[in-house]
């Protein structure tokens, strides 16, 4: 037994010395150690020159406190001050009950069971081990090669979880993690600097969302995440990288003085193929959902799931939301652009916002949610600028619009309903050829002049990516009356389309309740096929002289959308 620099005891049975050959100039001395000992005073006993190994790494003897039983062989030249080059040591020490609060500062480390190996080359320490609650299995490093970094390394191989994150101060809001899944944790410990720390995983066994947004992945699902930062008490992440379950998304994150999360800045989040823009989640204290900023880029409300998750979780309400986008896309020709608006997620995404129709006629609106995705109503005080931006209708003047478009069970379909109030139109070739099929010179010249007057134009119809499907259109003036449907193709702006036009309408519609809107008494069945600039028109005279309620012998039935 000896006592060590530290001050207590070494059991040193088993343990010998021994010089090879005495003949030899310097003699080879030989050190068989078996020493048990408490962890600081063993290493106080083998931080002594020539090695004093721990005190080249600028760690003290206290590194950690624990029960140590060593083995080893050290070699040295029996020389007044032999090289460090020329002392060769192979020790490995066995640790029980393992407590230390200096292998990562500020956190505390414990284990059952360690190893401890130290040669020429370097120092390391291994084992399951515990650190501030959350287990791993570790190993700290430290080179002892001259041209080696100063500082040292402990990597980690742990279950990434929510409860994992929080004992290291990162609190994320309710819902957006759940599960746990296999991790890596590299950290470097340099002198006199916070550790630096870098986290991977394949996110496989962990749920992720953002339920403001209607993003979630799935615990089967696998991904990649990258976390790079500082720790401290208030812990820093420079940089988090994530992809999965049709999220990609890259940023940085601070984390507020009392835990939880004070901000996150996502240079670029996109998901799936309905948004990719700059977003920023703002926090707003403990257990609250956090705030969304949306900044530029694109949604396409065609397949957005905003909100499909059902509105707030685990907060005292939802997440506001504010949207300013470069590009909002409604359907295939319909883009607001300008777009900005304030909604919210307590029940589901809602709320109110302003744009231009494909960088033109400006619109107000609203968007709630519906079936897991979002329906929206479009208003406009200038309903032929509206028409006109939209490539609808080129030749509308005034008018007041109010459109509402409902998802409807496939992808990017909608089911939409269309009010235009005293909207005037002129130069109308669809129309005027119409006209002109039967033969109403009067209406013509109404066209080319100051146009021709509607009080109402109402449209029920179905809007898929490819086409519009109308089943009930009509519109009503004083001159004239229009029943329609069919269908209008958005790609080369073609359409087929039967109806009912009733010239002098105001006269005309004395008898209208025995037909449908916008029919009158007298009316002429037609077909109209083609594009707006070359429509080919087809018209049944005698329709004329069929009373309202039985033309539509003579006509297809209308598309029923709205079962």
């Amino acid at each position: 037994m000896m006592t060590a620099p530290h001050g207590g005891p070494v059991q040193l049975d088993g343990t010998s010395f021994a010089i090879a050959d005495l003949r030899q100039k310097p003699g080879l001395a030989t050190l068989q150690l078996q020493a048990q000992s408490r962890l600081p005073d063993l290493l106080s006993v083998i931080n002594q020159p020539p090695f004093a190994f721990l005190d080249k790494a600028g760690l003290p003897v206290t590194i950690a406190q624990a029960n140590a039983q060593a083995q080893g062989t050290v070699n040295w030249p029996l020389l007044k001050d032999a090289p460090r080059e020329m002392v060769r040591f192979d020790m490995r020490v066995d640790l029980t009950d393992l407590r230390s609060d200096l292998l990562v500062p500020s956190r505390v480390l414990t284990a059952a069971a360690m190893q401890v190996a130290v040669d020429d080359t370097g120092l390391s320490i291994s084992g399951p081990v515990t650190l501030d609650g959350v287990s791993a299995d570790a190993q700290w490093t430290r080179s002892f090669a001259r041209d080696a970094p100063r500082g040292s390394q402990l990597q980690a191989d742990l279950m990434l979880s929510d409860a994992g994150l929080r004992a290291f101060g990162v609190a994320l809001p309710p819902g957006m993690i759940s599960g746990a899944a296999a991790a890596r944790l590299q950290v470097t410990l340099q002198p006199d600097a916070p550790p630096q720390f870098v986290l991977t995983s394949d996110l496989d066994g962990l749920r992720l969302a953002l339920p403001p947004v209607g993003w979630a992945k799935a615990a089967a699902t696998k991904g990649d995440l990258r976390i790079e930062g500082r720790l401290g008490p208030v812990p820093e992440i420079t940089r988090l990288s994530i992809s999965g379950g049709g999220l990609q998304a890259e940023g940085r994150i601070t984390l507020a003085a009392g835990g939880g999360l004070a901000q996150a800045v996502f240079s670029r989040l996109r998901i799936g193929t309905w948004l990719d823009a700059p977003v920023t989640v703002q926090g707003r204290g403990a257990d609250q959902p956090p705030a969304i900023l949306v900044q530029g880029g694109m949604i396409d409300l065609r397949r957005a799931r905003f909100g499909a998750g059902g509105g707030a979780q685990g907060g005292a309400g939802g997440s506001p939301v504010q949207i300013v986008l470069d590009r909002l896309v409604v359907t295939e020709g319909m883009v607001l652009t300008g777009f900005r608006g304030d909604f919210t997620s307590v029940a589901g995404f809602i709320g109110q916002f302003s744009a231009r129709i494909n960088e033109s006629a400006a619109v107000t609106g609203t968007i709630a949610p519906r079936a897991g995705r979002s329906a929206i109503r479009l208003r406009s005080d200038d309903a032929g600028s509206v028409l006109l931006a939209a490539g609808l209708f080129g030749s509308a003047i005034g008018g007041t619009l109010d459109l509402t478009l409902l998802p409807a069970a496939d992808a990017g379909t909608f089911d939409g309903v269309l009010a235009v109030r005293s909207v005037r139109v002129r130069d109308a070739p669809t129309i005027a050829a119409l006209l002109d099929a039967i033969s109403v010179v009067g209406l013509l010249q109404q066209m080319d002049g100051q146009g021709l007057s509607f009080d109402e134009v109402d449209v029920r119809f179905r809007l898929t990516p490819d086409q519009v499907t109308v089943s009930q259109a009509s519109a009503v003036g004083p001159g004239l009356g229009i029943a329609v449907n069919g269908i209008y193709r958005l790609a080369d702006k073609g359409f087929d389309l039967q109806g009912v036009v009733s010239p002098f309408y105001l006269v005309n519609s004395i008898g209208a309740f025995l037909t449908r809107k916008g029919e009158g008494l007298v009316g002429f069945n037609f077909t109209i096929a083609g594009t707006p600039d070359a429509p080919r028109v087809s018209v049944n005279p005698l329709s004329a002289l069929t009373p309202g309620g039985f033309r539509a012998l003579f006509r297809r039935p209308p598309p029923e959308l709205f079962q």
